[in-house]
């Protein structure tokens, strides 16, 4: 139970959801079937297996597979799970979990989780993906030490950068950009590396926004620096600070990681959805106007972006989060989407004379919304079984957190006091 609210304000409390059972685990596979498998990884790689009893290889079973072929220590187990995963849907397979009936059931649960057109779901194959596991804290990241380990966050990282799904500072994309150089260029050398290289490499480097923006001279401004001349600089200044040594892999990889280790949304599952989005009492009697939104969640928090332009909205810790997980019954006429509620507190201050703080209740509509709980509640059940004394409030040790910016404006939320009086 979180600690957050006095007991008098009406309480919005985690509700226990359970998976769709039998949707994971029925299947129709007979048992003697042998049958062929691919486990692709973030560089872009893919291991074939052929498998005998296919229906009986759990996702442990698979995953130490992939450990032995690729020559992980065990300890890797703890840092990577499998998940299946397609343009409409990610979904993290638990240790038991099988595959072969997972991928049977995908166009249900496609229907069941997204609200993607038939035609898109049947044409949605997932395909089998080693990545990081979202119950990995940053602090146990930190501890990693073996390199193949820090090769596949390092690549699974940058394709979040890569993809937009971190949306960061823009002097932190232009250092990415710096140690990606440096891990596939090595060191700057200007015989070799001219400005056109940097130029046609952008889309490897940065996302879509970050490079076409900077193209677009009316709307960067005269004095405004193009993209891939920051790359180049960030380049030549990570170069120089390197010197003359051999180029370590490991420490760059580290690097990389550090930089992202700032921000409070980093190593997150992805979930799709929409709210109502802030708009003039007028536009508002006419519509209701809908912002689609990437939900993040990882071990310490809840955070949104704007899924329509790069812009992050709102990070809550869970030592400020409570929740509640609402699906309305289908009335014959109208299908409406399940509801993830977050009430939060928020440093805004109410327009009564002792000034307090307040909470805003968000309403955040998606399929995904049970699984949203699902993870809210286990990574929240976890803090709780660590025992920790501060209110989930970790120490991340060498790393100075940044602040981002909640942009609450954005998008419409009701205003309560802390007792739960309406404002």
């Amino acid at each position: 139970m979180l600690r957050l609210f006095k007991k008098k304000r009406p309480r919005l409390e985690q509700q226990s959801t359970v998976e769709s059972a039998e949707l994971l685990t029925k299947t129709s596979i007979a048992l003697d079937d042998v049958m062929n498998l691919v486990v692709f990884l973030r560089d872009r790689t893919g291991i074939h297996f052929t498998l005998e009893d296919a229906p009986l290889t759990r996702c442990d079973s698979l995953v130490h597979l992939v450990l032995q072929e690729q020559s992980l220590p065990i300890e890797a187990a703890e840092a990577f799970c499998l998940w299946l995963i397609s343009p409409i849907l990610d979904l993290r397979l638990k240790k038991e979990h099988n595959p072969f009936i997972v991928v049977q059931k995908w166009e249900q649960l496609c229907f069941m989780y997204t609200e993607a057109p038939e035609k898109e779901i049947s044409e949605s194959e997932p395909v089998l993906m080693l990545q990081r596991d979202v119950f990995l804290t940053r602090q146990d990241e930190q501890k990693i030490i073996d390199e193949r380990i820090l090769f596949y966050l390092y690549h699974e990282a940058k394709y979040n950068v890569n993809m937009a799904r971190y949306i960061l500072n823009e002097e932190d994309y232009h250092t990415l950009a710096g140690y990606q150089a440096i891990i596939t260029f090595g060191v700057y050398d200007k015989v070799i590396h001219k400005l056109s290289e940097y130029k046609s490499n952008l889309d490897k480097f940065y996302p879509v926004h970050m490079y076409l923006t900077s193209r677009c001279t009316f709307l960067r401004g005269s004095h405004s620096t193009p993209c891939e001349q920051s790359f180049m600089d960030a380049h030549i200044k990570i170069s120089k600070a390197h010197g003359d040594s051999p180029i370590n892999l490991k420490d760059y990889y580290k690097k990389y990681l550090h930089l992202l280790w700032t921000y409070p949304f980093y190593g997150g599952a992805f979930f799709s959805g929409s709210v109502e989005a802030k708009t003039n009492r007028l536009r508002r009697l006419i519509s209701t106007p809908v912002m689609k939104i990437t939900l993040c969640i990882n071990t310490d928090g809840v955070s949104i972006f704007n899924k329509q332009k790069p812009e992050f909205l709102l990070y809550v810790p869970y030592s400020q989060l409570s929740w509640h997980y609402k699906d309305e019954p289908w009335d014959g006429d109208n299908d409406p989407l399940p509801t993830l509620m977050l009430q939060f507190l928020t440093d805004e201050q109410s327009n009564d004379a002792a000034g307090r703080p307040v909470t805003k209740l968000l309403q955040v509509f998606s399929r995904e919304a049970k699984l949203m709980n699902a993870l809210i509640e286990t990574c929240v059940n976890k803090k709780l079984a660590f025992g920790n004394e501060s209110d989930f409030v970790d120490n991340l040790s060498d790393i100075t957190e940044k602040r981002v910016l909640n942009k609450l404006d954005r998008m419409t939320m009701e205003t309560f006091t802390q007792e739960g009086e309406p404002l």
